[in-house]
């Protein structure tokens, strides 16, 4: 099976964490900002590439929106390198505060649990039509997350940077201003009628705390 892990932003806080997510059948594809403090973990990545099968980078000079539309822009372009015979997207954020990071990608599994657990609300609804991640109380955990390239597909191909502009002022008029990520995550992914489903293997630790 092709996978695609796509790293975005800034990359401190980059570890060996990453190596179980790749292997010869999986590229790695990486935007990221190019900033002195930046430069080091960039530098880094090179150790990486000898454990997926392509890498790819692009590194842009630092644009000045607001960290959350920063990211999510960068996190579009590295999803951009993706190639079309891929089979599944995982993407990741480097700076979690774990050796390990359980995850084991059973999205049939999860899907199909879900699937007999809410019947009949997703009859409907194929695996293409999901994304797997880490859910608290009604927001995904947008660090990491999962699902087929059809799916990242739907989200990245009908959502753009303007709807994504026009989201986070919504959200702040809603929330406040410095409202967590999560809530922009989970309202972008399912006002792209996609759904999301527990991945109930999956463990994300903090963030490292000295590197955000």
């Amino acid at each position: 099976m092709r996978k695609a892990v796509i790293i975005s932003g800034y990359i401190n806080g980059l570890s060996d964490n990453i190596i179980p997510f790749l292997n010869k059948e999986t590229d790695l594809c990486v935007h990221t900002w190019d900033t002195p403090e930046n430069a080091r973990w960039i530098f880094k990545l090179n150790r990486y590439k000898k454990y997926c099968k392509n890498f790819r980078i692009i590194i842009d000079q630092p644009i000045e929106d607001e960290k959350l539309l920063s990211y999510f822009k960068s996190t579009m372009t590295a999803y951009s390198l993706v190639e079309d015979d891929c089979d599944v997207v995982i993407k990741f954020k480097p700076n979690i505060a774990a050796d390990t990071i359980p995850y084991q990608g059973n999205l049939t599994e999860y899907y199909t649990k879900a699937r007999v657990q809410c019947r009949p609300i997703l009859n409907n609804v194929s695996i293409d039509d999901c994304i797997f991640g880490k859910v608290y109380y009604r927001t995904i955990d947008e660090r990491i997350f999962s699902g087929t390239k059809l799916a990242f597909d739907k989200i990245f191909t009908t959502f753009n940077y303007s709807d994504a502009v026009d989201l986070n002022r919504e959200l702040i008029n809603e929330y406040g201003a410095g409202y967590e990520g999560s809530i922009f995550w989970t309202e972008f992914i399912e006002g792209t009628g996609i759904k999301i489903i527990e991945d109930t293997d999956l463990i994300i630790s903090n963030n490292k705390e000295h590197e955000k």
